[in-house]
């Protein structure tokens, strides 16, 4: 795992209490608050008891979303798979989270399973700051997800878009620029821009 991804890998588990989504048989969202309770050098590990919906519906898609707020405001965001990994896991978990013995006391800790986020692609954002600022991670073989717009060679260089811009992080060129590292992506460039000459990264 490179050392962005490690760094925000990390901070899941320091802010640990996050909203995890999955998809149910239906096809329908469901999330709820859930901790994560270790990040190791592969990944984040998370546990949950077989008798839950939540558990029913990572075995059957092995994907799952996440979410959480950092104290500063920041967000950060994820995206990615999921495996069934050896209940020696469950055993760590407790060790490094023992206020679990407490609510599964004994040998009743493995009614839980713990589940290995082996790959994804997320986001840290920070709303806090002037200009805004995110960067985008990704470990386990995925790739880092393209968001936001890019600016096409139709550019006039009118500079329409960089004058209506939030967050000022446009500059000009030929064509002109957008800071993705800036970017609120609002999509009012978009709007505004009488070339047609910007495009969405990520459809």
């Amino acid at each position: 795992m490179n050392e962005i991804a490690k760094r925000y890998i990390d901070l899941f588990r320091q802010v640990k209490i996050a909203t995890a989504a999955t998809v149910d048989a239906q096809g329908c969202p469901q999330a709820r608050i859930i901790n994560i309770m270790l990040a190791e050098d592969d990944g984040m590990y998370i546990v949950t008891s077989k008798g839950k919906p939540f558990y029913k519906q990572l075995i059957e898609t092995g994907k799952i979303a996440l979410a959480a707020m950092c104290p500063d405001c920041q967000s950060l965001k994820f995206t990615g798979k999921l495996k069934v990994v050896g209940k020696e896991w469950v055993d760590k978990v407790f060790e490094q989270n023992p206020g679990m013995n407490e609510v599964y006391p004994g040998e009743s800790r493995y009614i839980l399973d713990a589940f290995h986020i082996y790959e994804g692609h997320g986001e840290w954002f920070d709303l806090l700051h002037y200009p805004i600022s995110r960067e985008s991670f990704a470990y386990g073989g995925d790739t880092v997800e393209q968001n936001g717009f890019l600016i096409s060679d139709k550019c006039m260089a009118c500079g329409k878009c960089a004058s209506v811009c939030p967050q000022q992080c446009i500059s000009a060129g030929t064509p002109y620029v957008i800071d993705a590292a800036h970017c609120l992506h609002c999509g009012r460039c978009v709007e505004f821009c009488p070339a047609a000459a910007i495009e969405r990264l990520h459809p």
